[in-house]
């Protein structure tokens, strides 16, 4: 290259390129015109030699371009007209060959699009943000696209350029100031990847806030086939009375390592125990693995274990296939703080608030969202509706929804702020909340919105203008005492009877919920629902069946974890026998649970409590009744009198103490009759009670037979 040549180039630009400090790579590298002539310009770093080979009616050129800078910047002047071009760099151990020039394609930004996403009105920001594979041509690749409003400069790392941030820089553009878009040519499927950000000279390594996937703290290129079309799929009956299975993805694959094998198993436990629903939880990559919602974003599975967009899609046809309704667990209060997640993303607050005390939360060791963010908004609208077009899921869950309604949930004094009169609500939490239901409400027909919150909030569900819009509410509270006071040892139990059925029988017609034994419940304190019973592993294995009991006898849907159905880490045993209980009593449930509604309507509750270890309830509809009986003590009686309401016969249909559920064994195999207690209306029925048992019985009045004899034995 002649001196003419040498003066014609920007050097300043290069040392730019060089040092990863460009942000219009664009205009200096591929094939730029100087003056009469083109100037091709190459960056390889750690290249000995850069040959352009370029394509001329179907012939081929070769053009070896000079190392002008020793850090692997290559350039070279020609005259020639050409219809394309690929490289062949040589390295010193390697020569990849037909290399397709990143900057010979063109970066096109939909700005009227965008700036919607930048007004908080978007919710397709998927749709332009992330990583997307794409063709230009013949020519294959990944196209990435960023907003990173604070960066100077950002690169693209991976495999495929050695994770070097200076050899692939992306082009921002001129009229959205912090977009940053680049293609990769020939980049693989499910190749790792992170940016760089710079920022005021501080080089920044994080995710892509948009990647559908995450592997060892990289992002990753997931291809994805996206859905053109608006669905109509996400109905559900609105008079459906959940019965949830909460489903931990990744764990299934751990276990089953195949969809289709995961696929199979969970079909067949959904059939065996009757459940019609499921929500999966754990889909997203966390940076803790005990708080699952600690998300690096609000879009990326965790790939870890072989879940994929595509796969989670195999796996959902399955279940459509067998008629069951499907529900996503949304993080959307908060994120974690590690370094490559979304705080401090392009050395900014870019998704969370200036103010500590806004943007942290010290319990959780994570980012909080900032909803009145426009970008931010966007950013979890467009989450929720990626989901549910794209998937076609009947709704989603909000977990730790209390996150995002007080200022003061689960922080010390000093780490929040109170709004006026001194309230600890969150009211940009509140609108938040309301805004993403209404567009669920709207957008997807029949689909269910369901908050899973651990604190008190006045209408959660319901169409009260200060509603915050769901469906359908999990009571947590109510499950929580039924497990506290289920892992008393029984002698304590008898105080705190009568406060611990006020609290659980509490029904609040306003509100429609659903009870859950889920993932948290199964993990407090580091031990689960069946670990956190007292006694030796027989009584366990008794409370625990009560505890399941219990919870389903209250009215209201129901939500399993999968892990509870499978009490994994017992020995075989006590695993088939609870197996086989959970079985029968599932199927007695299925069938009779209309009458759970049927109770006494005088009370918000309908018990009658005996010798505060034992209660009764009953359930009576006109026609078909039943009487079950509580036995919260380590007592057992041959002989037992309880007081029924409804003269007649009753005959035990169902026994968590049976041996077959690997209990006592002591069981009511004759029919009862009632017997009138003389000089009083109560009526008697005397049973054999095991303890830590749950006893049904089915009444039927007496026949005209039976009436006879009792008269007869009377007179």
């Amino acid at each position: 290259m002649d001196q003419k040549h040498y003066n014609m180039m920007d050097w300043e630009a290069i040392e730019s390129i060089v040092y990863a400090d460009c942000n219009k790579p664009l205009d200096i590298l591929s094939v730029t015109k100087k003056g009469k002539s083109k100037l091709i310009q190459a960056f390889y770093p750690g290249a000995d030699k850069v040959t352009a080979n370029f394509n001329i009616n179907g012939k081929n050129k070769s053009l070896k371009l000079e190392k002008v800078d020793e850090a692997g910047f290559f350039a070279e002047f020609f005259s020639f007209e050409y219809d394309s071009y690929t490289f062949k760099v040589e390295y010193e151990k390697e020569t990849k060959d037909k290399i397709a020039d990143p900057y010979s394609f063109p970066v096109n930004i939909e700005s009227a699009s965008f700036k919607d996403i930048l007004k908080g009105k978007s919710v397709k920001a998927f749709e332009l943000l992330g990583s997307r594979k794409k063709k230009y041509g013949k020519t294959e690749g990944y196209e990435f696209t960023l907003y990173a409003p604070f960066a100077t400069s950002v690169s693209l790392v991976g495999d495929f350029n050695n994770w070097k941030e200076n050899a692939n820089l992306m082009q921002s553009d001129s009229s959205i100031k912090g977009l940053f878009k680049l293609f990769i040519p020939g980049l693989e499927d499910y190749s790792p990847y992170k940016y760089v950000i710079n920022h005021m000279g501080t080089k920044i390594y994080k995710n892509d806030p948009f990647a559908l996937g995450i592997n060892k703290d990289n992002s990753i290129c997931v291809p994805f086939e996206y859905n053109d079309k608006k669905t109509k799929k996400n109905a559900c009956p609105a008079d459906l009375d959940f019965q949830l299975l909460e489903v931990d993805l990744n764990s299934l694959l751990k276990d089953h390592k195949t969809i289709e094998k995961a696929a199979d198993y969970l079909c067949s436990h959904i059939k065996k125990y009757d459940y019609n629903s499921v929500v999966f939880i754990d889909l997203f990559k966390s940076n803790n693995p005990n708080d699952i919602y600690e998300t690096i974003n609000a879009y990326s599975f965790d790939i870890s274990n072989g879940l994929t967009p595509d796969s989670l899609k195999v796996l959902m046809q399955r279940l459509r296939e067998i008629g069951i309704n499907m529900f996503i667990e949304l993080p959307l209060a908060y994120a974690s703080d590690c370094e490559s997640g979304l705080a401090r993303f392009d050395g900014s607050n870019l998704f969370e608030n200036e103010d500590a005390r806004l943007s942290k939360h010290n319990f959780y060791k994570a980012m909080l969202y900032d909803f009145t963010h426009p970008f931010t908004k966007s950013y979890l609208l467009s989450s929720v509706n990626f989901f549910l077009k794209e998937f076609d899921f009947n709704g989603y869950v909000l977990p730790n929804a209390g996150v995002m309604l007080y200022h003061d949930y689960n922080k010390n004094p000093g780490e929040f702020v109170t709004e006026e009169w001194g309230s600890t609500l969150n009211s940009n939490g509140v609108a938040f909340i309301k805004e993403v239901n209404r567009f669920v409400h709207k957008e997807f027909k029949n689909a269910l919105c369901i908050a899973s919150i651990y604190a008190y909030y006045k209408d959660v569900t319901g169409k009260a203008p200060d509603s915050l819009c769901f469906d359908y509410c999990m009571n947590t509270g109510a499950c929580e005492e039924i497990l506290d006071f289920l892992r008393l040892d029984p002698v304590f139990r008898r105080d705190r009877l009568d406060s611990f059925l006020l609290f659980t029988h509490f029904s609040n017609n306003e509100e429609k919920y659903i009870y859950p034994y889920s993932r948290k419940e199964n993990i407090k304190d580091f031990a689960s629902v069946y670990d956190r019973m007292p006694g030796d592993k027989n009584q366990k294995l008794a409370n625990l069946k009560m505890a399941v009991i219990f919870k389903h006898l209250l009215y209201g849907s129901q939500l399993m974890n999968i892990d509870i159905d499978e009490i994994a880490g017992v020995d075989s045993d006590i695993r088939d026998k609870y197996h086989s209980f959970l079985y029968d009593f599932r199927r007695i449930y299925a069938n009779n649970k209309h009458l759970i509604r049927n109770f006494n309507d005088e009370k918000p509750f309908s018990y009658k409590c005996i010798d505060n270890q034992v209660f009764t309830r009953e359930y009576f509809d006109g026609e078909k009744g039943f009487i079950i009986v509580f036995n919260f003590s380590k007592d057992s009686y041959q002989k037992y009198n309880i007081p029924v309401s409804h003269a007649g016969v009753y005959k035990e249909v169902f026994n968590s103490s049976s041996t077959k559920y690997g209990g006592e064994g002591i069981c009511n195999t004759k029919n009862i009759q009632t017997q009138d207690v003389e000089g009083s209306d109560v009526l008697n029925l005397t049973i054999k009670l095991p303890s830590l048992s749950i006893l049904a019985f089915e009444h039927r009045d007496f026949t005209k037979k039976e009436l006879d004899a009792i008269f007869l034995k009377k007179k």
